[in-house]
């Protein structure tokens, strides 16, 4: 390999390197934020129909995969205030799914697990999504 093959092979390996830490780094896509409420969704479906052990094993292979395909970012540690607005709003999530059961449940309504569980794919929709962008940011240099 001669000088300039090697540059070359450098340039190359640094922009995937760049292109990795972008993508890690950056919010959640249409398809990732469709895809996370479509699986809240389906586990208020699935509570609903008493089958959560086939929401476990799906989540279990999603797991898989996403191990195996992984991205391992270098460590930039995302702002403090950041994650903690993060982590509040997965918990707005959750006392936005109980809020919905409870209430579904005093309305008597069958599918009290998949009301809670929509609008806890709302809150992820509209609030978590904006503020994990911003996370994300914050752990870009």
């Amino acid at each position: 390999m001669d000088a300039r093959e090697a540059e070359a092979t450098l340039a190359l390996a640094a922009e995937r390197r760049r292109q990795a830490v972008a993508e890690g780094t950056t919010a959640w896509s249409g398809k990732a934020t469709w895809s996370i409420c479509s699986s809240a969704l389906a586990l208020g479906v699935l509570i609903d129909a008493d089958m959560i052990w086939l929401w476990v094993l799906l989540v279990l292979m999603g797991v898989g995969v996403a191990w195996n395909r992984g991205v391992r970012l270098r460590g930039y540690p995302a702002s403090r205030g950041w994650t903690a607005a993060l982590w509040g709003t997965y918990a707005l999530a959750f006392l936005a799914y109980v809020l919905g059961q409870g209430v579904s449940r005093a309305l008597e309504v069958p599918i009290p697990a998949t009301v809670g569980t929509a609008l806890a794919s709302l809150v992820i929709a509209f609030v978590s999504r904006p503020v994990q962008a911003r996370y994300a940011a914050s752990r870009r240099r």
